[in-house]
């Protein structure tokens, strides 16, 4: 499965990842980045009029990641072997599919709160 790579610019400074259409958002009220349920991760992004964040996905076999530890580390329900990143204005930024119910995400930021730059990996 290739990489894949984007530039948004999130109107309310994150975005979603989920495994199904019908999940409940966590939200992120203390600010500190990434908030997780077992059905919905929330990361925050870059503020929209500053500029876009560049969200790369991919399997964690075959994507280059940071040497240090990455902010998020979990599991995420995946009953339709899918893995979606959305917003409240796109409902699809990226996807990919997974072999399993439950798939392991790590995610790298390059800023606690605003990052301009997200690395997912799955698996």
């Amino acid at each position: 499965m290739p990489i894949r790579r984007v530039a948004v610019a999130p109107e309310y400074l994150g975005f979603y990842i989920a495994g199904t259409d019908a999940v409940r958002v966590p939200l992120d009220h203390e600010r500190v980045g990434i908030v997780a349920s077992e059905q919905c991760i929330n990361v925050g992004c870059l503020y929209w009029n500053e500029g876009d964040t560049t969200i790369t996905l991919g399997r964690f076999a075959e994507l280059p990641t940071p040497a240090r530890p990455p902010k998020f580390d979990g599991i995420l329900d995946t009953p339709e072997h899918r893995v979606v990143l959305f917003d409240a204005n796109i409902p699809e930024i990226l996807a990919m599919t997974v072999p399993d119910v439950r798939t392991r995400v790590r995610i790298w930021t390059n800023h606690k709160t605003e990052p301009d730059d997200v690395i997912i990996a799955l698996g």
